[in-house]
């Protein structure tokens, strides 16, 4: 027997560049009727875990207005319907936000961010090799988003006390640097 819900209707309740919310009407594959329950509809978002050679970590501090403060974060965004992959909008993002280019560009894993609500995944990427191409080339809204390059076991050491405060941002660290071999997760 399947557990996936039925969707009897669905209503659009709000619909813009950033965001879908709709609220659905659901049967259970018990038949329990759940109404309405509502869906937040993102565009895919990548977050780049940007490792330098001098073992550094391209980190970005920007007001997120939910939290009301700033809170240091993976370089990443939305992806965009013109990037080609998840390498090319993770690559733009990182150029974007720290003006930091990468010689390799390796895909860590895909999460959803919020199965429960929301219908959009997170894809988590690994650069290395980097380098100053440019400068910042925010979008509307980061104004005051600042690059901070940290020690590797700086941020590794911080993690506890919320140096890092988004969940995301920090499995996806931690992922990543998995993915580059400087962190054994498992046995």
């Amino acid at each position: 027997m399947s557990a996936a819900w039925q969707v009897t209707s669905s209503q659009t309740l709000l619909k813009d560049r950033w965001i879908d919310l709709r609220a659905d009407r659901c049967v259970t594959a018990a038949g329990t009727v759940i109404e309405p329950y509502y869906v937040l509809g993102y565009p895919d978002w990548v977050h780049v875990v940007a490792l330098t050679d001098a073992d550094e970590l391209v980190l970005v501090r920007q007001y997120r207005h939910g939290a009301g403060a700033m809170v240091l974060e993976l370089p990443g965004g939305c992806a965009d319907a013109a990037d080609a992959d998840m390498e090319a909008a993770a690559r733009r993002e990182l150029l974007e936000e720290t003006g930091f280019g990468a010689a390799e560009v390796r895909h860590v894993t895909t999460l959803f961010p919020n199965p429960a609500t929301q219908s959009n995944r997170l894809h988590i990427m690994l650069a290395t090799g980097l380098r100053r191409e440019a400068a910042q080339s925010l979008d509307p809204g980061e104004d005051g988003l600042t690059i901070e390059l940290l020690p590797l076991a700086e941020v590794l050491a911080g993690l506890q006390n919320g140096l890092i405060g988004q969940a995301m941002h920090v499995a996806g660290l931690l992922l990543g640097l998995a993915k580059a071999g400087r962190l054994k997760l498992g046995v």
